[in-house]
């Protein structure tokens, strides 16, 4: 039997796609696509959707996420029915088993020349070609059918086909309303007996306040990696999400340690800090240990997780002798969950300083920005008295939990539609696509939802002189502009990389008027000026061009700077019409991209002087220590340095993490 909630949430969902599908000129089926690549995203079953529909002979593809490090691929195929009614709306098992057959097809074909057979220009080239040119590098593949029916309930299936292990997996609107209803992932249960070949040895510590308790142990590397190997980063997912550096990326640092000197790992690793609603402890020989932990999740510690497993699988490294410490913590009172545990995650994470970034939305700035959005009526845009709210969904769901709570009535939810449109309604993640466009940041933009989002978060909290008001208004007024932006887009008929060209065309635009675009302009009026709408038309044609003006991947050209560095040395002239949309009098619109994180790498490298990085490169190369990339990027930094070059964040990052890596293994420049 179909729940009284999912007849609900089909219908606001099918609505809202039809809205938007209107709003933007676009198919459903495409709104559809990248709605569910979104709430995929947040999940944890894909990190970015890049959308590629795709329809051949026995094959149809919609889109997929590339792990261009270990040549992972998952592939999204859609079954859009356009249908609110669930019981109308059922997937028989041949359809389903039809559908993944297709996207099989396309992933064997393409190892194949199906390239070839597709036109250069649809993103489904692209594709075809990656895959095409990582034949027999390719373990694993993830097929994921998404679908707005109902689909029979089934485990996650998986074949071998031509070495490859393919796993298939099922969204269907039942799925995905009771995920965009609780926001529950699948809890993970940890019985230490199938990891650890029994109870995990420990030490326990109770807090004397009884809010929490502390187990410390040592978690053998080849358990890690296991429980990697079956949740995947759904393990290093709260409701906080994870830090940009847990996102399943391999710590090159660690790799080496792992490879050369895995005895080593214990000592130079700061281990993992876990979380956990409940526990099971039994008496040992030595005092206590872990039989089992009821929703197991790492939230400290995710390159770590991620370092064992990718090594292990892409290097064949022999883990058994790895050890990391791990430190459990329960939390008795329910309530506190979601107050302590982001404290907990944040406060540990010294692992890597540089690229901690708390992504939960329940910290300040973002409580007020809400309010704000609550109690600040947006004026008419067609100069009348229809004033409008601007809602921020800090939290998932939170528009229509609001909406029920408050509309019992057709004609309250009629009231409360006109004074909340869910086309003025925003999330976190629009929220940072915006500001990071803003602050001509691209390629940051390019790099995926939830990377995007951790990287503005981490510069939003540390202005703390802002005016959250004006700041509120600003927010709006970029969203108006992007979304008017999308429609033109939309209209050109590009193939493809449509928010790539969003964001590249206006952060240039930024670029090319040194941000005096008067943004809160565009929130007085509600509406983007025609001397701007003009001439963002031929400037997405130049950025459609030059994104894919590549040897590269174009997904993978977006994310680089010097692909950002590229558009800005080209000569454009703007029209002089639109210097009256320019910010007059004496507002500002500075704001500095950079975070202290970023700015605290650039000095402690320049500080250190060139001859510092030359003879740390020699070092290394001497001990055969780090990476040869770590070794070089040393080397570089001493020639910048030399030649009176500002060093960049890219650059710095890494360098300072290199010099840091180094003094743990005896690095002493004074003593050279």
């Amino acid at each position: 039997m179909i729940a009284d909630d999912v007849f609900d949430f089909s219908k606001e969902f099918h609505e809202g796609i039809r809205a938007e599908a209107h709003a933007f000129e676009a198919f459903r089926e495409e709104v559809f696509v990248e709605k569910m690549g979104s709430i995929l995203e947040e999940y944890g079953e894909i990190e970015s959707l890049v959308p590629c529909p795709y329809k051949g002979r026995g094959m149809k593809i919609d889109g997929y996420h590339y792990d261009d490090e270990f040549k992972d691929f998952t592939l999204i195929v859609s079954h859009y029915l356009d249908e609110d009614d669930p019981a109308k709306a059922r997937v028989p098992n041949e359809d389903l088993n039809s559908l993944l057959k297709n996207a099989t097809n396309f992933l064997i074909r393409s190892l194949k020349d199906l390239h070839n057979k597709i036109d250069i220009s649809n993103e489904a080239h692209e594709l075809a070609s990656l895959i095409q040119e990582c034949k027999g590098e390719i373990r694993t593949a993830k097929i994921v059918l998404i679908t707005d029916g109902i689909a029979k309930k089934r485990p996650a299936d998986t074949e071998e086909i031509e070495g490859i292990e393919i796993i298939y997996t099922i969204w269907d609107i039942e799925r995905t309303c009771h995920y965009h209803r609780t926001g529950e992932r699948e809890k993970i249960t940890i019985e230490f007996a199938d990891y650890c070949g029994g109870p995990l040895p420990c030490v326990i510590r109770k807090n004397e306040t009884d809010h929490y308790s502390t187990y410390l142990g040592f978690m053998p590397g080849v358990a890690l990696a296991d429980m990697y190997t079956k949740w995947g980063i759904k393990m290093l997912d709260m409701n906080v999400r994870v830090f940009l550096s847990a996102r399943g990326n391999v710590n090159k640092g660690m790799r080496e340690t792992i490879l050369k000197e895995p005895d080593m790992f214990c000592a130079y690793n700061n281990g993992i800090t876990v979380f956990a609603r409940s526990v099971e402890v039994t008496p040992i020989e030595t005092g206590f240990g872990l039989v089992r932990a009821e929703d197991f999740q790492i939230v400290n510690g995710g390159q770590t997780t991620a370092s064992l497993y990718h090594t292990r699988k892409k290097n064949r490294a022999f883990i058994e002798n790895i050890f990391v410490q791990m430190k459990l913590t329960v939390i008795h009172n329910p309530e506190d969950v979601p107050i302590l545990v982001p404290k907990i995650s944040e406060y540990s994470n010294t692992q890597n300083k540089v690229q901690m970034a708390d992504l939960a939305a329940n910290q300040s700035p973002h409580p007020e920005i809400q309010n704000i959005s609550n109690n600040i009526l947006a004026p008419d845009p067609t100069g009348g008295a229809q004033q409008t709210y601007w809602f921020y969904e800090r939290s998932r769901g939170s528009y229509d939990e609001v909406r029920n709570l408050t509309a019992k009535t057709d004609a309250q939810r009629k009231q409360y539609d006109l004074l909340r449109p869910k086309n003025q309604k925003f999330d976190k993640i629009k929220f940072g696509k915006v500001w990071n466009t803003y602050l001509k940041l691209p390629y940051l933009v390019s790099m995926g939802a939830q990377k995007n989002f951790g990287r503005f978060n981490e510069w939003l909290r540390e202005q703390k002189e802002e005016d959250w008001v004006s700041f509120f208004k600003k927010t709006v007024g970029l969203l108006v502009l992007w979304n008017s932006m999308e429609k033109i887009v939309r209209r050109q008929g590009f193939e493809g990389y449509h928010h790539n060209i969003i964001s590249y065309t206006l952060a240039w635009l930024f670029h090319l008027t040194n941000s005096q675009i008067d943004i809160e302009k565009i929130w007085q009026k509600q509406v983007v000026g025609d001397p701007i709408i003009n001439v963002l038309e031929p400037m997405a044609h130049v950025v459609n061009k030059h994104i894919r003006d590549t040897l590269l991947n174009v997904t993978e050209y977006c994310k680089k700077e010097e692909c950002w560095n590229k558009l800005k040395e080209k000569d454009y002239s703007l029209s002089t019409n639109i210097q009256g949309e320019y910010i007059t009098g004496n507002r500002t619109s500075e704001y500095k991209p950079n975070i202290s994180s970023e700015t605290e790498a650039i000095e402690f490298c320049k500080n250190k002087g060139e001859q510092a990085w030359f003879t740390l490169s020699k070092w290394l190369k001497e001990r055969n220590f780090l990476t040869g990339k770590a070794r070089s990027q040393c080397y570089f930094m001493g020639r910048y340095l030399h030649q009176d070059k500002e060093p960049s964040v890219a650059l710095s990052i890494p360098c300072k993490k290199a010099w840091e890596e180094s003094e743990i293994r005896g690095w002493n420049y004074v003593n050279e």
